[in-house]
């Protein structure tokens, strides 16, 4: 790549320079690994020993901190990890290097392919389908008749995006991922057989949201499984049909929603947390890693944990008290003891 003038860094970031405002830069670093050409930054406590070390060039620093005088140059920013995010996103991402069509690919005619878009090898575009401007669709990906693709959204390797499927602007879905799958729905008959009931509504996900790879997005029996802004998913969730998860809600990997739940906004659910189906959890609402969610949370910005989950205090003192039964049973042991020595007296 082309160097880049600290300049250039800096105003883009709305920040200052402190040292040599001549400086280019080749690349980015950790700061603990950095190495003559490259910008880093400092943000973590933890990595402060090596301000002073480190052979990065240049350092994103937050505006309050007192500079050493080693002969580096800093860049004085509010946030030193958002901006060194900012930069790596503007000047550093190899998803930038990918345009054109690949002669591989199997485009329907009736597909409306915007200008600037591109589509890897192998690559199924069925028909009427909407791909917007900038959107990456990388090899082995599978888009579904009627589907709408957003403007600058990436789609990795051996995606499955099935019919009808509206994905936003800015979404990034990695490789594994099926999105518009049937949803779980079988119809019990007395003989003990089960009849498939249709799934015929869609998934309908948001700008600015990220799903990890192997994750399965259902399709709603009837009207839409919808994930909203700004939402990011870990690998390997399972969200059912009907689901909503509301605006800038993170869930971390192994987690799987029951059908017609709704998650509500900026919740954070840790890892292999379970929900039951047809419940509620209110916005603001954060669980901790393998919880399981029978009943719905009403209350906004609690703190649960457990399976059952209950609020995370209690949960802590229920821990506590279980750890202690060992140490409880003796007791009890010598009160009975006690006790029956008494009695025999």
């Amino acid at each position: 790549m082309q160097p880049l003038a600290i300049k250039d860094i800096a105003q883009f970031l709305q920040g200052e320079i402190v040292g040599d405002e001549g400086l280019h830069i080749l690349g980015v670093s950790k700061i603990d690994q950095g190495i003559q050409g490259t910008l880093s930054f400092l943000a973590n406590p933890k990595y402060e020993e090596h301000l002073e070390s480190t052979e990065a060039s240049a350092i994103l620093v937050s505006k309050e901190r007192e500079l050493p005088k080693n002969g580096k140059s800093f860049i004085q920013v509010d946030d030193p990890y958002l901006a060194f995010c900012k930069v790596m996103n503007q000047y550093f991402n190899p998803i930038q290097q990918y345009f054109g069509v690949s002669e591989s690919a199997h485009i329907d005619p009736s597909a409306d392919i915007a200008e600037g878009v591109y589509i890897g090898a192998n690559a199924v575009i069925e028909a009427d389908v909407r791909i917007e401007a900038g959107v990456k669709i990388f090899p082995n990906t599978f888009i579904g008749s009627g589907s709408v693709i957003g403007e600058d959204t990436v789609i990795h390797p051996n995606t499955s995006v099935y019919g009808d499927s509206i994905i936003g602007k800015r979404t990034i879905i990695h490789s594994g991922t099926v999105i518009g799958s049937d949803g779980f729905g079988h119809a019990p008959q007395k003989d003990g057989t089960y009849v498939k009931i249709p799934q015929i509504g869609n998934v309908v996900i948001g700008d600015d949201v990220e799903i990890g790879s192997n994750c399965s997005i259902d399709r709603a029996t009837i009207g839409s499984t919808v994930i909203e802004d700004g939402c990011r998913l870990d690998n390997l969730i399972q969200v059912a049909h009907n689901v909503v998860i509301g605006a800038n809600t993170v869930i971390a990997g192994q987690a799987g929603v029951s059908g017609s739940t709704t998650l509500g906004k900026n919740c954070v659910i840790g890892g292999q947390v379970g929900f039951a189906g047809h419940i509620n959890i209110a916005d603001g609402t954060q669980i901790g890693a393998q919880s399981g969610l029978a009943k719905s949370v009403e209350e906004k910005g609690q703190q649960l944990f457990g399976s059952p989950a209950v609020p995370l205090k209690e949960a802590l003192r229920t821990h506590l008290i279980i750890r202690k039964l060992p140490e409880m049973r003796e007791q009890i042991k010598e009160l009975q003891n006690t006790i029956r020595k008494k009695d025999e007296e």
